[in-house]
């Protein structure tokens, strides 16, 4: 869920902003590090917020996301249970 969720209000984070303006470079530092699956949409850049393609690219993006955070959790969770059996 955290995954869907940070990817979610980064679409809401674009919405609300104004088309061409220059956003936060630490902000978008920070959404790449929590949403990496973000830079699959580098090729789409010309998609205009907005429309079917955007909010379909971005539903894709943040299924992406929460299943990598997914897999991280249960990696974590799998070597916790590993050291804790030891």
């Amino acid at each position: 869920m955290l995954g869907l969720s940070i990817t979610a209000l980064f679409v809401v984070y674009q919405m609300l902003t104004e088309p061409g303006v220059s956003r936060e470079h630490l902000g978008m530092i920070v959404f790449i590090v929590l949403c990496p699956v973000s830079l699959l949409s580098i090729p789409f850049i010309d998609v205009e917020a907005g429309s079917r393609a955007f909010y379909f690219m971005w539903s894709l993006i943040g299924i992406l996301n929460a299943i990598l955070y997914g897999t991280i959790t249960a990696l974590i969770a799998r070597r916790k249970k590993s050291l804790d059996s030891n």
